[in-house]
């Protein structure tokens, strides 16, 4: 792909052309002059047109949706895991459940050290086609479970970990060009309540096939995984469909946080086939090294230990469970519908009051996702064995194992994910704007980090893992806040700048 020279969004452009703003040459601002008449009739009247027209909300429902088909493969994948492997016995493997546990924690080791390197792909094959690159590998690792061997579900593993640190960090920097400060919010709740649907429509196809089922047998396996395999390569080709921002709106947005004056770059000096991986790996170390992104870890790192203790732990600790009963498996797939109810409607809550949000403050809302999970840890050190994580139990508990409120906290685990996980989409697109890409390929990193972590140390008893999510999960919110407060701090010193620049020039 040739660099393509990067021009205003329709949105932006005036008939009168551009003026080079202060600062730079190579961004430029558009005039300040009025829109046509006729054509700002023709929008009053008929408005619906510009939203068909507005190819880069198209962008991110296109790219939501698609994340959505691929990710209800591999998230229901990600439940069943471990169930599945336990129950296969044959000359070639003889699982023990806790493979799963170790092809996850491979996976997120090789992302962590992939999205370091993530963003230098991303600048040779752009975020369109960095989404599918890092897409075929899921492919591959559902290939994997119709004939399970321990090397290729490892080799696998690796390959998939690669391909997510590309996919993801692909994902963060299409979804940054194609929005705007204004947007940013809304896009990110608009993607993730999208993307959750995944929870919901892959889990109800694992709860109709294990309906009924005592056990996971290879006809069974077989059946669940052309399902999911098939769901997996339509999202990839998804991508494909894709508009490339860079052929009209390269859309890399950078706001002066000193002035809160919006710029575009026309014709930027560095093209995306110009970044070396070197200079990126080193952006991204500059980047780690600030104060505000040294805060925004702790956060990623909570997200991470959060992500497999509800994609991994929790439903291993139903399925575990003897005094469930031998409906386990179907509460187990149920248990993942509900954790994508919780999910979508966390991200479209939070999404539709994207423009609320921002000006009252994400941290609130990030608290509250905090909070709600602090609850469901509670209830979960109430109701279920200490050692369900890691074989099948019937240990006595605090408070007799429930159907009901294993399915609450599902809920709670899920509407708390996607509430602190949309607002750091928001918090890092509209701060980061300018360069997302290193911004995005770190929240990706320590996030893969301490999922790695967190899945080697999987089998541990439940109150030790839920000691670990609830301290880190304290210290996560409380460092958002504080990375809100500085940018709050940051726009009100620009407001005042801005408004005493106009005073010292009449006094000179």
């Amino acid at each position: 792909m040739e660099p393509v020279e990067m021009v205003p969004p329709l949105s932006q452009r005036t008939t009168s052309g551009w003026a080079i703003s202060s600062g730079s040459s190579a961004y430029l601002t558009p005039q300040q002059e009025e829109p046509e008449p006729a054509k700002s009739a023709k929008r009053t009247s008929r408005g619906f047109v510009p939203f068909f027209q507005d190819y880069q909300l198209w962008n991110v429902i296109g790219v939501s949706v698609a994340f959505m088909i691929l990710f209800s493969s591999f998230h229901t994948c990600g439940m069943l895991q471990a169930s599945v492997l336990s129950e296969v016995h044959d000359e070639h493997f003889n699982g023990t459940g806790k493979e799963g546990y170790y092809s996850s924690a491979a996976i997120y080791t090789v992302m962590a050290i992939s999205n370091w390197i993530a963003p230098s792909v991303i600048a040779y094959t752009g975020p369109k086609f960095g989404m599918v690159l890092g897409g075929i590998p899921y492919c591959l690792f559902m290939a994997v479970f119709f004939r399970p061997y321990l090397g290729t579900l490892y080799a696998s593993s690796i390959l998939l970990g690669i391909g997510a640190a590309v996919l993801w960090t692909s994902q963060g920097v299409f979804l940054t060009i194609n929005s705007s400060d204004q947007t940013m919010s809304r896009n990110a709740g608009m993607f993730w309540a999208i993307l959750q649907l995944s929870n919901l429509w892959g889990n109800i196809f694992a709860t109709v096939e294990l309906s009924g089922q005592k056990s996971i047998d290879s006809a069974l396996r077989t059946r669940l995984f052309v399902g999911l395999l098939c769901a997996a390569i339509l999202g990839v080709l998804l991508f494909l469909v894709l508009r490339y921002p860079g052929k009209r709106d390269r859309g890399r947005t950078a706001t002066s946080r000193s002035t809160s004056t919006k710029v575009r770059c026309l014709h930027c000096t560095t093209k995306w086939r110009e970044w070396v991986w070197l200079r990126e790996i080193r952006q991204s170390f500059r980047l780690l090294m600030t104060l505000k992104m040294l805060l925004l870890a702790i956060t990623f790192a909570y997200t991470g230990f959060m992500l497999t203790f509800w994609s991994g732990v929790f439903g291993t600790s139903i399925h575990f469970t003897k005094v469930l009963g031998d409906e386990r498996n179907y509460l187990l797939g149920l248990s993942g519908v509900v954790i994508g109810l919780g999910e979508i409607t966390s991200g479209a809550l939070f999404g539709f009051l994207g423009s609320t949000i921002k000006r009252r403050g994400r941290s609130s809302i990030a608290v509250l996702g905090v909070v709600l999970q602090l609850i469901s840890y509670l209830l979960i050190f109430l109701f279920f064995p200490f050692d369900s994580p890691s074989h099948e139990t019937d240990l006595a508990t605090y408070v007799a194992p429930n159907k009901d409120v294993a399915l609450i906290c599902s809920f709670l685990l899920g509407f708390g994910d996607a509430a602190i996980n949309v607002q750091i989409y928001a918090l890092l697109g509209n701060t980061y704007s300018a360069d997302s890409a290193p911004a995005f390929a770190l929240f990706k990193f320590v996030q893969s980090v301490t999922a790695a972590i967190a899945f080697f140390y999987a089998t541990m008893t439940l109150p030790g893992q839920l000691v670990i999510v609830t301290a880190t999960g304290i210290l996560g919110a409380a460092s958002f806040c504080i990375v809100e407060l500085l940018n709050h701090r940051e726009e009100t010193k620009g407001l005042e700048i801005q408004l005493q620049s106009p005073k010292k020039s009449t006094n000179l």
